[in-house]
């Protein structure tokens, strides 16, 4: 369709050649026409200012472009390009302005968002450091085979001991990865370190390779010195991180992705707040739980699978699983994409089909809840990935 907007700096044809962020919108016919990326172009951008203050040269570098507009029956979709320099690779602040006084319009889906080469080689946006191959081998796991993660659930309030039991149990009998209940959230670092501790003296104890993804306390002072902060846990014995991403905030976790070489796991806790599809007013699982999860850096990052009581439609997870994985320019590792919540033995199969085989399956209650042995109950999982993998 032809699009005419009133300013004329916002057009495509005047886009710099610096690296944008391209964010793709999708609006109801029926509440917006048109007109409403120019106003998301202008206001999200350099708001009321134009050439009575501004240089028309700056106004051009700064505003947001309007790349294409395309209507279909029931809605209008548009692409806008939002130029490096008003976030300079920040994603907390990329958000503010690509979603942030949007969020409040009723009828407005943000349906994707990429980035331009230049922008993800700037240096707070590393992307993933481990690749799911580093894991295999570092696990001393078949290639192009899984890897389960099993939950330490419930571990609120469980002593350090007695996480360190379970830890070896399970890795006894061949889970891969273990990581902390994102709720676990010790009353201070010490004890913290004292649970890593234990945990690490188990792996020794039984020469086990099994990984543990510890959930510490992101607090002030984390953020005063997360290198020493991220160094204490590793020296203590942590394999890995656990983050609430959406609680700590993006920035925090992008400077979390500085400060270490441990492997971070980006939980979805409250995401599910900020939209579940694309066809609310919110912005897509598929950016959310993939494509921003793996600019700020998350080695892993978890969604709910689409088979738990809790779960995202299989197109959806499958789009954020695409996204994990999808080819980006930067040499940008892929993310590995951790389907969970309500997992179960006979979901194995469907994991495969849905996901294919560079995935972590991340099971909790079906493992440590399940009225067997957790040891069994974990086996059962491993079976099923065995058989699986020696048909391929």
């Amino acid at each position: 369709m032809t699009f005419a907007p009133k300013n004329r700096f916002i057009l495509a044809q005047n886009k710099a050649v610096s690296p944008h962020a391209l964010v793709t919108y999708r609006v109801k016919k029926s509440l917006h026409g048109p007109e409403i990326f120019e106003e998301i172009a202008i206001g999200q951008t350099v708001g009321a200012w134009d050439e009575r203050h501004v240089p028309a040269e700056i106004l051009g570098q700064q505003v947001a472009k309007v790349m294409h507009v395309n209507e279909f029956h029931e809605f209008f979709e548009a692409t806008l390009a939002f130029p490096f320099a008003l976030w300079n690779g920040d994603l907390s602040w990329l958000l503010t302005l690509i979603f942030g006084k949007m969020s409040f319009y009723q009828g407005v889906t943000l349906t994707a968002l990429e980035f331009e080469k230049g922008c993800l080689s700037h240096g707070s946006l590393m992307g993933p450091q481990t690749s799911i191959d580093a894991f295999r081998k570092r696990l001393g796991v078949n290639p192009n085979s899984p890897l389960l993660m099993g939950i330490l659930k419930p571990n609120v309030a469980m002593s350090a001991i007695a996480l360190a039991d379970l830890y070896a149990e399970v890795g006894n009998a061949g889970v891969h990865i273990v990581k902390d209940d994102e709720i676990r959230h010790d009353a201070n670092f010490s004890i913290t370190l004292k649970r890593i501790e234990k945990v690490a003296e188990k792996k020794v104890r039984d020469n086990l390779k099994t990984l543990y993804v510890v959930h510490a306390p992101i607090t002030m002072e984390t953020l005063k010195d997360p290198e020493n902060w991220s160094k204490q846990l590793e020296s203590s014995g942590a394999d890995a991180l656990l983050v609430n991403v959406w609680t700590c905030g993006l920035s925090v976790f992008q400077r979390l992705r500085l400060a270490t070489k441990l492997p971070l796991v980006a939980h979805p806790a409250l995401a599910g707040a900020l939209g579940q599809g694309t066809l609310n007013d919110a912005i897509a699982p598929s950016v959310l739980l993939g494509t921003l999860m793996r600019a700020a850096g998350a080695d892993l990052t978890l969604f709910p699978s689409p088979y738990g009581k809790i779960g995202l439609p299989l197109e959806t997870a499958a789009a954020v699983a695409d996204q994990c994985r999808a080819s980006w320019q930067d040499c940008i590792l892929p993310s590995i994409p951790v389907p969970s919540a309500g997992i179960k033995p006979e979901h194995v199969e469907l994991a495969y089909r849905d996901f294919g085989s560079d995935f972590v399956l991340n099971a909790g209650t079906a493992i440590f809840a399940s009225g067997v042995s957790v040891a069994d109950s974990a086996r059962k999982f491993l079976q099923k990935m065995e058989v699986l993998n020696s048909a391929k």
